[in-house]
């Protein structure tokens, strides 16, 4: 055989094996075969769930080596500005892609979680060697109240004294007896978005109680009994100021 059928067969066999390397991996990327793809090359992430030392809540930690991040009842109230992240860095125990970037954050600080089942739905974890986000001494530069319907429906404002009424008010103020709106419907339940420059990507996201008699109650995390329920069971409420309270009666 001469040098130049030799070369045409060496080009040839490497074609084959080429074109057979690539369909072996078409065919593993389309049926999802043992992880491989983009999916495959992401570091598993270990979840864990105990209780909180918070009644009634819940502590979960995702783990990938040795870091560690945790969503306990501080960070129950804190939400994602992008409701649908995008850099996936991290997949679950399972497969598929389970942990995100949030734009604005340093990834060795907060994360994005996808604890949904069926759909998605996107927990914020904070890294377990930072301390919890200080909403009491932040400073926020808009509020938005996120009922859907009614005259104060997504009604916004950048005041910064209403804005600090609402937050001195979960700060400084106290508690009802736990008996007086122990539970209460959803229907009546919404919350205020805060935003601050010191946690960019990320909404604080209090829980507002408004009473059908009149008066409102702001609490920084709420627990429901279950969806079907639409009733929670474990929230610390403390009635609004003035400010805010004829803020959300007005159009």
């Amino acid at each position: 055989m001469n040098t130049k059928n030799k070369w045409l067969m060496l080009v040839a066999s490497g074609m084959v094996g080429f074109v057979v390397m690539v369909a072996i991996l078409c065919f593993a990327w389309f049926f999802g075969l043992g992880n491989v793809g983009v999916d495959g090359w992401l570091p598993v992430y270990k979840i864990e769930q105990t209780a909180s030392a918070h009644p009634g809540f819940l502590r979960t930690t995702v783990t990938s080596g040795t870091s560690v991040f945790v969503s306990d009842y501080d960070e129950y109230a804190l939400q994602l500005q992008d409701v649908e992240p995008k850099n996936a860095i991290g997949r679950g125990p399972i497969g598929g892609r389970m942990v995100y970037t949030i734009d604005g954050q340093k990834p060795t600080d907060y994360l994005a979680v996808d604890e949904g089942s069926e759909m998605p739905a996107y927990a914020v974890y904070r890294n377990s060697k930072l301390p919890p986000f200080d909403w009491r001494h932040a400073k926020f530069q808009t509020m938005e109240y996120t009922a859907p319907m009614g005259p104060a429906a997504h009604k916004r404002t950048t005041d910064p004294a209403l804005i600090e009424e609402v937050v001195s008010a979960m700060r400084d103020g106290t508690p009802i007896p736990s008996s007086s709106l122990a539970s209460g419907s959803v229907s009546n339940l919404n919350g205020v978005w805060l935003n601050s420059d010191q946690l960019p990507g990320i909404i604080y996201n209090p829980k507002v109680y408004a009473d059908p008699s009149g008066p409102v109650y702001l609490s920084e995390s709420v627990v429901m009994v279950s969806a079907n329920a639409k009733q929670w069971t474990e929230a610390r409420w403390i009635p609004a100021g003035p400010l805010f309270t004829k803020w959300l009666q007005m159009p």
